[in-house]
């Protein structure tokens, strides 16, 4: 066994070796662990009772303090106490970040005290997680738009907030100017009337199941010349019939990816400048819902794609949005090189068809009531005949609409290199495949050899 003299050797060994560590190691250390850790390490030394109120990352998690043999009241106090010292210690010229993670609840009032009082403190890095209801004060929405100097990367992960936008003092524009991403969900913001809001460093842009609305037809403008990527996610609708949504204008020159997703859609998203989005590829995924009416959907989802007519990539899912006479209303994708389709009709298949002249690749998963005569009797797609190399067709339900549109790209894809095709047949895949194959190659345009991929229903050709 090892004896008392040892073990004291090797305590005051430690000791040493923590005493001669440099304050700079000693604040990065602690700012690797939860605050609450950092602090309960002044036990070890003298020279660390302090340390901790160095730290650069302050991590506030009131799940720490909660242990299943402390009561829930006296685990509350205990981090009321802690977060009021720690905001009170901790040098406000050394914490690069903040992050508040709320589980319980508490007092709204005392809430909006912490995240004002850290929003004054202009860290770098902020980030606020809770899904309880959280209403944002007006002096801390006030401080949220006019006093965020100096932060970079804000994080608001909510269930249930709302925000009432301040007006601004200044021509009617918010500036956040070292913001360099953003990532808002689960808030409603409000505003009285428009406004723009300047990023001039902004590069990447979520927002999930937020809102912006008001009680009149105002428009809310992102000017972010640097900005890169946009990301929404809408995936519930507000109910309150007294406000409307707002629009949402983009000004942004570098925009390199573009995706919404929803139930439906409401907000109108405008581009201000459609072709800085040239080098931008936009996906747009539109699911079933039954709140939102369809001509709501329609025409933002109508007026979203005219936003990117010179955008090269663009994936497009949303069943029954898109209809032959949106479609005819939409300009030519004149630089559209690559489109991919999810469930869609025969007449808006073709109608896009004719609107991408330069088309090099078509992906879709399904198209469904097409009218044979009509397609035969209709004027040939440019990119049939001078671009379109590579088509992968969805799934078939049988092999007469398959061999159809496989003679339709046959016939007059004179550049054509790649078709593949996807069955969904209760019948033996050797079957099917064998039975689709003897039909194809019966075709005046034939083909020179046949693979069968791994994939199961699957079938490609080449030229």
């Amino acid at each position: 066994m090892e004896s008392v003299g040892s073990s004291n050797k090797k305590h005051k060994a430690n000791e040493d070796i923590i005493s001669n560590l440099p304050d700079s190691l000693i604040t990065y250390i602690l700012s690797c662990v939860p605050t609450k850790d950092a602090a309960r390490t002044s036990v070890l030394s003298k020279r660390w009772i302090d340390c901790w109120t160095f730290v650069t990352k302050v991590n506030l998690d009131d799940s720490m303090f909660f242990k299943h043999k402390k009561k829930k009241s006296g685990g509350k106090r205990y981090f009321i106490n802690f977060v009021n010292r720690a905001l009170h210690l901790t040098k406000s010229n050394t914490a690069e970040s903040f992050s508040l993670v709320i589980t319980n609840k508490y007092d709204i009032s005392l809430l909006n005290t912490w995240i004002s009082g850290i929003l004054k403190r202009n860290v770098k890095k902020l980030s606020i997680t809770t899904y309880l209801e959280l209403p944002f004060s007006a002096y801390t929405s006030h401080i949220l738009f006019n006093y965020s100097y100096k932060l970079e990367e804000l994080v608001l992960e909510m269930r249930c907030c709302s925000i009432k936008v301040p007006p601004c003092s200044s021509y009617d524009t918010c500036s956040f100017g070292s913001l360099n991403v953003i990532k808002l969900c689960g808030i409603m913001f409000t505003m009285d009337e428009s406004l723009g809001i300047l990023f001039r460093t902004l590069k990447k842009f979520e927002m999930k199941n937020c809102s912006w609305l008001s009680t009149d037809d105002v428009t809310l403008e992102l000017n972010a010349p640097l900005l890169e990527s946009v990301l929404i996610n809408q995936q519930f609708r507000s109910v309150n019939r007294e406000t409307r949504s707002c629009k949402i204008k983009f000004s942004a020159s570098c925009m390199k990816e573009f995706t919404y997703r929803g139930y439906g859609m409401s907000q109108a998203i405008i581009l201000s400048d459609p072709s800085a989005a040239r080098n931008a590829s936009a996906k747009i995924t539109l699911d079933k819902e039954y709140g939102n009416s369809v001509q709501e959907t329609q025409s933002c989802a109508s007026l979203l794609l005219k936003q990117f007519s010179q955008v090269k990539c663009i994936q497009f899912y949303g069943l029954e949005v898109l209809t032959k006479q949106n479609v005819a209303v939409l300009p030519k994708f004149a630089m559209l090189s690559h489109l991919d389709l999810g469930y869609i009709t025969g007449e808006v298949w073709f109608g896009l068809l004719h609107k991408t002249p330069v088309l090099n690749t078509l992906v879709f998963k399904r198209i469904f009531e097409f009218n044979q005569e009509l397609l035969n009797s209709a004027d040939v797609p440019d990119c049939l005949a001078s671009s379109l190399q590579v088509v992968k067709f969805g799934t078939f339900h049988g092999l007469e609409d398959a061999l159809f549109l496989a003679n339709i790209f046959l016939e007059n894809g004179m550049v054509l290199e790649r078709m593949s095709f996807s069955f969904y047949d209760e019948r033996s895949k050797s079957t099917v495949i064998e039975e689709f194959k003897e039909k194809l190659y019966s075709f005046k345009k034939g083909v020179s050899f046949a693979i069968l991929d791994d994939n199961l229903y699957s079938y490609d050709y080449y030229r």
